[in-house]
């Protein structure tokens, strides 16, 4: 087959979970004998090759591009930039060019975030089948979140009703929709009146295990890694190992692994004082993993998924999740706990959990067999069949 992948961002630019999927998910087509070819945003107009996939840029056509930098843009700015980007005719054209070009059997979207849903309409003008994969709420809420304010979003709000009415004209030109979760496709459903076929294909990941060595502390390592915000759970996690009796505290020693606010990091150091912990910044995976005894995921907004539960355990390492969004989905009482991100809660589970050391190892053995179902290439059959389906 020859296959166009669009997503907002590849290779070598990075934002999240999407783009290691994306990448993964085309490599491996490449393997299966497919053609594939990626189409992102970029700072301009570029061809290039990335292991035998095909990378096209188009320069980003909106009032602002992410590619400018990170200075902040007035509130008024952004509200037109969201406008603009639910109905964005700027690149139909140019994207009806390609599509003659490279006449895909299929195309399969992902985060479409700097697009907009319009580019579905010059897919479906060419009668190509078109697959999107919902990894985010940008559907819905135009911060891809819907939490604000430190809350989950339990509705849309004026703003979000305001570009989610205009991006649901559009809801229904896809031919299959595959949500990572079943509660972040749910989302979907319910809210935009989707009536086309579904499937829940949930993320792998390609991160292989690193050969183990014995963790140099005699203290049980709890490791965190990914952003250092509010909405991950950070301050929850850290006011939970406050509540810890002094007894468990001597005994633990926390890793935070990832980038954050310099002002709330310091914030989250304060009230660490009297425990053991180390901000490593960004780090690569494998060796994180290699360095604790079990990761703590303290989510308190709808996870779309959870990417790194699942490098966890294919690390061999244990995983103590948050049960919001589609974490609840990756529970496995084999190799984790799960818990509700609520005051006294995970302080009560991190008692049991450190006046039972035992259970830690116990969890660890079962690990590779808890991530077999994310394995990549069972991820990638089960897109080939949504490529198939009829």
């Amino acid at each position: 087959m020859r296959i166009l992948l669009i997503n907002t961002f590849y290779y070598p630019k990075f934002d999240g979970g999407a783009e290691i999927l994306v990448q993964q998910l085309a490599e491996g087509l490449v393997k299966k004998g497919h053609s594939v070819y990626i189409l992102a945003t970029g700072e301009s107009n570029k061809v290039y090759r990335v292991n035998n996939v095909v990378v096209i840029t188009f320069k980003e056509r909106n009032i602002y591009s992410h590619f400018d930098g990170t200075t902040k843009k007035p509130a008024y700015l952004k509200i037109i930039w969201h406008l603009i980007d639910s109905f964005n005719l700027g690149y139909h054209f140019k994207l009806s060019n390609l599509l003659k070009t490279i006449n895909p059997d299929v195309v399969h979207t992902h985060n479409i975030h700097g697009f907009s849903p319009f580019i579905w309409v010059a897919i479906k003008l060419r009668r190509i089948k078109l697959v999107h994969t919902i990894h985010d709420y940008y559907l819905l809420c135009h911060k891809c979140t819907r939490f604000n304010n430190g809350v989950n979003c339990e509705s849309l709000c004026t703003p979000c009703k305001a570009t989610s009415s205009i991006k649901g004209l559009f809801a229904n030109y896809p031919d299959h929709y595959t949500g990572i979760s079943q509660y972040s496709l749910a989302a979907h459903t319910d809210n935009l009146n989707i009536n086309k076929p579904t499937s829940i294909i949930y993320n792998s990941t390609s991160i292989k295990k690193i050969a183990e060595q014995p963790l140099d502390t005699g203290d049980v390592v709890l490791g965190y890694i990914g952003r250092i915000t509010e909405a991950k759970g950070l301050l929850y996690l850290v006011n939970e190992l406050e509540a810890l009796s002094p007894d468990h505290k001597k005994k633990i020693k926390v890793i935070f692994a990832g980038a954050g606010d310099a002002s709330f990091i310091d914030l989250l150091k304060t009230k660490l004082g009297g425990i053991n912990h180390e901000f490593a910044g960004v780090v690569n995976p494998g060796v994180f993993f290699k360095q604790i005894s079990l990761l703590i995921v303290p989510s308190i907004w709808n996870e779309p998924f959870g990417l790194t539960v699942i490098e966890a355990l294919t690390c061999g390492v244990p995983v103590c999740h948050s049960d919001r969004g589609g974490l609840k989905e990756l529970y496995n009482p084999e190799s984790g706990w799960v818990f509700s991100p609520e005051a006294g809660k995970l302080t009560t589970l991190l008692t049991q959990i450190l006046t039972n050391e035992e259970d830690i190892e116990v969890k660890k053995s079962n690990c590779e067999t808890s991530s077999l179902p994310f394995h990549s290439d069972e991820n990638l059959k089960r897109y080939i069949e949504a490529y198939e389906f009829n």
